[in-house]
């Protein structure tokens, strides 16, 4: 089935007989967008906050499945999502260490780091989805942080270095104080700046209990991981493996098998020995090669970029550029 971008849906919606209402600053939203076709509807209610949080309230339902072309370009937001019901798949194809394809369920919440990428949401058929979503800029993040020792260990690169590799992370079950949170959000009682504040308390308030989780699950399993010499052995292969394909690595599920170990023991045991994840080693491996590569040979910036796996130059170089403080350019 073709994907379609938002744009396209939308045209399509008006040419077919279906209906939009957009309206501004009502209950304390910035906008609220109503969307009826025979096939489908959905109601998305939005506020942008001062303080760097944003939330976003989704219902929708379709008839017929739909594949939504979503464009994540200089998106550069943590993502906290929220499923009070229905579910939908992502299809989210070479982006390293995340699923090509992946299903957000009811009942669970997730966290996840990624800017631009394009990936394809599917909805389907007789799915009442209601989700809350909270978009929150890693600067407003950064200015609670004195020192990182209680920030989740997946979040401190984003946090020290405003960058981190993609993630995508189902970070458990949605916990009862986390419900009631989330109602609150949909039953909010208040009008205009009382509404808004409320808003932003309760998004405020589900990010602290979602990276509470997310502290506690990580927590937990650092102080479970003993390594066997067998396993120390086969993340060393394993890092042998990635250095060696870096132009084409394997993602972790086909990594791990490959060196025969489960995925979640190869992270964790990644982290252990080398204080990183697989493809934040693969990152600096290449950044570091490309560096020695654009200052011993004659290759273009493109021919670097893509001889150390980058598919986008305009990416390589953002990438180089946090890392060295430079453009690729200025190194030859």
């Amino acid at each position: 089935m073709k994907a379609l971008t938002v744009a396209q849906l939308l045209e399509q919606t008006l040419n077919t007989g279906g209906t939009r209402e957009v309206t501004h600053n009502v209950d304390g939203f910035d906008r609220i967008e109503n969307l009826q076709h025979s096939n489908y509807q959905s109601i998305i209610k939005a506020v942008e906050f001062s303080s760097g949080l944003s939330l976003n309230i989704i219902n929708a339902s379709c008839d017929r499945p739909i594949n939504c072309d979503v464009d994540h370009d200089n998106f550069n937001y943590l993502a906290s999502k929220f499923y009070l019901s229905g579910h939908h798949g992502v299809i989210c194809p070479q982006v390293e260490g995340v699923a090509e394809n992946y299903t957000e369920n009811k009942g669970k919440n997730y966290l996840f780091y990624l800017p631009n990428i394009r990936e394809i949401e599917q909805y389907f058929p007789d799915e009442k989805v209601c989700l809350i979503t909270i978009y929150t800029n890693i600067n407003f993040l950064a200015s609670f942080c004195s020192n990182l020792e209680s920030v989740p260990i997946t979040l401190r690169s984003l946090i020290e270095k405003g960058d981190s590799d993609c993630f995508h992370l189902s970070v458990g079950n949605i916990l009862p104080v986390m419900r009631s949170a989330l109602y609150q959000i949909i039953t909010a009682p208040y009008k205009g700046m009382l509404q808004q504040m409320y808003l932003e308390s309760k998004a405020l308030e589900l990010l602290v209990l979602q990276l509470s989780q997310l502290l506690e699950i990580e927590t937990s399993q650092s102080k479970a991981i003993i390594l066997k010499q067998n396993e120390i052995d086969k993340i060393y292969q394993a890092r042998e493996i990635l250095i060696n394909n870096i132009a084409e690595p394997p993602t972790l599920i086909d990594l791990a098998q490959q060196v025969e170990i489960h995925h979640m023991k190869l992270k964790q045991g990644f982290k252990e020995l080398f204080a990183t994840t697989p493809f934040a080693y693969l990152r600096e491996y290449r950044l570091e090669m490309a560096r020695n590569l654009l200052l011993e040979s004659k290759q273009s910036v493109l021919s670097v970029a893509s001889a150390v796996g980058y598919a986008n130059s305009s990416h390589f170089a953002a990438a180089f550029k946090r890392k060295f403080g430079i453009l690729p350019k200025d190194c030859k």
